[in-house]
């Protein structure tokens, strides 16, 4: 990806901010980190500390099933007890190698009992890992290697952990994944060793609520794009957790969020940066599209001709074949998110946010603008992005496939801004009916598309086989009678859509 981040603008990140960061390595990358010259004026902390910890849970995980995580670790002679929660982390010392939980006090080890169902905690998987720690200025590098191991299954850990001021911490991280294969790792310990023992994986995530409060645009901006990477990042961990179908189409929901907020953001306030985010976003989304619409594709089949027709074994034919389109399709999404490009790509629009990027070429009026409350930028925006929906879309049932496929796109930016700057209204029960409706017609425009889509990748599934050519006939069948069907939906879907107008319209 070429971007280019520059020098620090007018605004910058809180001082008592604080970003982390965690790196996938090998042993070659490793060492070669170790040896740079960019830290060579690092001051090297103490010698490497290593340590050994017993994570505890009950036998069907009711602990980390909430969230919370017991952890008794041991260095040297020294042994302490960790609970670690949603806004909660406590340790205290302990005697032994056998946890007391009355030493986190006595209101939660009342609150363990009742977490763990009152089933005594067992060892889940032990850690036993080699700490370095760096400090580079206000950045401390922490270097990481050891093992995992459960009941069933040992597995290596090495990884590089960053940790300090954004604008001090991205420019860092970036540069180092210029020269090296750093991949982002959103894997804590905790979460590898219950994946180890079988525990539960990290899940997929719809997108945040959006914006709330009186935010300036401003501030706006930098809460709405980290919103938009933590959605993409949150489901590329559980993307390789197994969730696959869900985390692709969440990861594209993300990008696509991302590159209408960038859109708009760069109406008003042109910036070259933004250009080149969005292309990226796009180019990203682009190449996870194939596993997207397999997914779609084998659904639509399996829910639909296959459950009507049980007794055609051509359809078990097409969907033996789809399920072989939809594995090459997740493989290639698993080697997208294992480019160096795409960690880059997220390191990137972050340093951009830390420096306020989006100011250095902002006019007078441009700042005062960034200055003024968002609601502002969002009432002018929704109601302008309502009329070129209605306009569009004028006539829509009898419009060709890809005009509605244009409406399509165009609502779905409508819909995202409603989505992202809704909550600074006051009437969030008239704004929430609008996105209501909003996202109801794209479902069915939705729906139309993916029937299009259908017949060609119908068209990829050839076989000489008589009975998977009457199969093929079925499902073409099939798509073109639901396509029918949908037409009446469509044309309530538009009326009530038109009927409405967005709050600040």
């Amino acid at each position: 990806m070429d971007v280019t981040v520059n020098t620090p603008p007018l605004a910058a990140a809180p001082p008592d901010e604080t970003a982390h960061l965690c790196f996938v390595l090998d042993d070659t990358t490793a060492t070669a980190l170790m040896a740079d010259a960019r830290l060579a004026p690092v001051t090297p902390g103490p010698p490497a500390r290593r340590v050994r910890a017993n994570w505890y849970d009950t036998p069907d995980f009711a602990m980390a099933r909430r969230g919370f995580y017991v952890r008794l670790r041991q260095a040297g002679r020294r042994h302490m007890l960790a609970l670690e929660g949603p806004d909660i982390a406590l340790e205290a010392p302990q005697a032994s190698d056998v946890p007391d939980m009355a030493a986190l006090g006595p209101d939660w080890a009342a609150t363990l009992a009742s977490l763990q169902d009152n089933t005594p905690l067992q060892i889940i998987f032990t850690s036993a890992l080699a700490r370095t720690v760096w400090r580079a200025g206000p950045v401390t590098l922490t270097f990481t290697q050891g093992t995992l191991q459960a009941e069933h299954g040992k597995q290596p850990v090495r990884g590089l952990g960053l940790s300090g001021p954004p604008a001090d911490l991205y420019p860092l991280a970036l540069a180092l994944a210029e020269d090296y294969p750093l991949r982002l790792s959103g894997w804590t310990i905790a979460a590898r060793g219950l994946a180890l023992a079988g525990g539960p994986c990290p899940r997929t995530a719809k997108s945040d609520p959006g914006l709330t409060g009186a935010p300036s645009l401003d501030e706006a901006v930098v809460t709405l794009v980290r919103a938009c990477l933590r959605h993409f990042t949150t489901n590329w961990l559980a993307f390789e957790a197994g969730d696959q179908e869900v985390a692709v189409h969440q990861m594209r929901v993300a990008l696509r969020r991302l590159r209408a907020l960038l859109g708009l953001l760069h109406r008003d306030f042109p910036c070259p940066e933004f250009t080149a985010f969005r292309a990226e976003a796009r180019r990203l989304a682009a190449n996870m599209g194939e596993a997207r619409d397999w997914d779609v594709f084998t659904r639509l089949v399996a829910n639909g001709p296959a459950t009507a027709f049980v007794d055609e074994p051509g359809l078990r034919t097409l969907l033996a074949q789809c399920d072989n389109f939809r594995t090459a399709g997740h493989k290639a999404v698993g080697a997208l998110l294992d480019t160096p490009d795409t960690t880059r790509f997220v390191l990137a629009l972050e340093l951009f946010l830390a420096r306020r990027g989006f100011r250095l070429a902002a006019t007078a009026e441009s700042l005062r603008a960034l200055s003024a409350p968002a609601q502002d930028f969002a009432a002018a925006h929704l109601a302008r992005l309502h009329r070129k929906v209605a306009k569009r879309g004028r006539h829509l049932p009898r419009l060709e496939a890809h005009a509605r496929h244009l409406v399509r796109i165009e609502l779905k930016k409508l819909r995202y801004a409603a989505e992202l700057f809704g909550g600074l209204f006051a009437n969030q029960g008239k704004i929430r009916a609008y996105t209501k409706r909003a996202t109801a017609l794209q479902d069915e425009l939705g729906h139309l598309n993916d029937l299009a889509t259908a017949r060609g990748l119908l068209a990829r599934l050839q076989s000489p086989d008589p009975a998977t050519v009457r199969a093929a006939g079925i499902v073409l069948g099939w798509c073109a009678h639901a396509g029918q069907a949908n037409n009446e939906s469509l044309r309530k879907g538009w009326r009530k859509f038109t009927e409405s107008r967005p709050v600040g319209g």
